[in-house]
């Protein structure tokens, strides 16, 4: 069996990138409250209590939030994705 070193596909890398940019892309289309409990929720992976004593919004204002923003984010990323 011969040894050989392996290297991931540049493609693929490339790809995540380009993706990476779309995402963060609709994360900074979404209007202010959305992309706040989206950073906060997903991206720094607060609790609930913890992300609405910083956005100084209820739980229950960052869940429909959230809600709101994932279905916003849906949205635009398959629209990308056809282009």
């Amino acid at each position: 069996m011969a040894m050989h070193e392996t290297f991931p596909d540049g493609q693929t890398n490339l790809e995540d990138i380009v993706d990476q940019h779309r995402l963060d892309a609709a994360i900074e289309s979404l209007p202010h409250k959305q992309m706040q409990a989206i950073r906060l929720l997903k991206l720094k992976e607060l609790s609930l209590k913890e992300a609405a004593v910083e956005s100084k919004m209820s739980v229950a204002a960052l869940k429909v939030a959230t809600h709101r923003a994932l279905r916003s984010l849906r949205k635009a990323l398959f629209d990308w994705s056809d282009r």
